[in-house]
């Protein structure tokens, strides 16, 4: 009897030995293709998924190539915008300008793009059109040129034109509005100068590496990256720094429509929760993670990411309104803006408060 009671103990060791070893992955298997293609950066910059559970909302926002679109690119590409419930529909348009009238009529839910007259028009008569929050600015002691005036090399080469009073009678490609016209206008001043002392010529920004090569202007207003790509040709010079010339200047912002500002404000938030997430990940600067996300939506080559300047945005998303005034009070000069603006009519920072409440519940 006690020989068949160890027998029977041994049998029922062997068969459960057999069934834990079935289920053990030995380290000579494949692994799985979801863990073979997440690099090992990714892992460590992954956070965790929201505690409550979203139902998926579409947001419609308008939709560019630009660097300046960073912080909404990697807040797609890592998934904090799902993580939020949120969807992005992108709305392609030939001008980022066009899609102001469209946040106003509803058509869009978000718009991503300059500060300009035509939107400071429109927050003046629309109430339920609000900024809320940063997406690029520009401030003195700023360490690279998003923003700049430049000049032909051989002019410079030559001391040609070397200052503002050194523009007068020459052809500049530039706008006589938004932010470009903004800063030409007050670099002419230190001089005593106006737009009527030079010849401006909005020319196409695809057109302007052939414009300094057969010499059809003299000198270009540019963002990036065509700063990069203009000195990287070697025929042209940073003539001036926006940042030198007028300053703190909010360049690009995030507004909200009546929908996700007034219908539906929890939607809003998570919005902006996402977004936040991207920009604190943007900040980290040009890692490789960063730098892939970067090139994959605007199909700019790594390197040239590289040696581009990108563009300060405040982490918690905040809006400094002291870099509205100067450029709100010129564009009135210029008759494009029928009257100043206030605080309160430009920007909502109660978004960004729900915001951090949902990032630090």
């Amino acid at each position: 009897m006690h020989r068949k009671i160890v027998f029977i103990s041994f049998l029922l060791l062997a068969v459960l030995l057999s069934g834990c070893s079935s289920a053990v992955v030995t380290s000579s298997q494949s692994p799985t293709k979801a863990s073979a293609i997440v690099p090992t950066e990714q892992l460590t910059m992954a956070t965790p998924v929201p505690a409550t559970t979203y139902e998926m909302t579409t947001v419609k926002m308008n939709s560019s190539s630009l660097t300046s679109f960073a912080p909404l690119f990697i807040a797609d590409a890592e998934g904090y915008f799902a993580e939020y419930g949120i969807k992005i529909d992108y709305v392609t348009m030939n001008m980022t300008n066009n899609a102001v009238p469209l946040l106003a009529s509803g058509d869009l839910d978000v718009y991503a793009g300059s500060v300009t007259a035509g939107l400071l028009n429109v927050l003046a008569q629309e109430p339920d059109v609000k900024v809320v929050a940063d997406r690029g600015h520009i401030a003195p002691g700023d360490s690279c040129t998003y923003l700049g005036i430049m000049v032909r090399k051989d002019l410079y080469d030559s001391g040609q034109v070397t200052k503002p009073a050194d523009l007068k009678g020459l052809t500049i490609a530039a706008a006589n509005s938004g932010t470009t016209g903004y800063l030409l206008s007050e670099y002419l001043a230190q001089a005593g100068l106006t737009f009527n002392d030079v010849t401006l010529n909005d020319i196409p920004t695809a057109g302007y590496m052939d414009a300094f090569n057969n010499k059809s202007v003299a000198s270009i207003v540019a963002p990036e990256l065509h700063i990069t790509d203009l000195l990287s040709a070697g025929n042209a010079v940073v003539l001036a720094k926006a940042q030198d010339v007028i300053g703190t200047m909010q360049l690009s912002v995030l507004a909200f429509g009546k929908n996700l500002l007034v219908d539906h404000p929890d939607i809003g938030a998570r919005f902006m929760a996402a977004y936040l997430k991207g920009v604190q990940q943007y900040n980290q600067g040009k890692i490789d993670r960063n730098l892939q996300i970067m090139s994959d939506a605007t199909q700019v080559s790594i390197p040239d990411l590289k040696a581009s300047c990108w563009l300060s945005i405040n982490t918690g998303g905040s809006i400094d309104f002291s870099g509205i005034d100067n450029f709100q009070k010129w564009s009135v000069a210029q008759g494009q803006l029928d009257k100043p603006i206030t605080e309160e009519q430009f920007w909502d920072p109660s978004v960004l408060a729900a915001a951090q409440k949902l990032l630090n519940p």
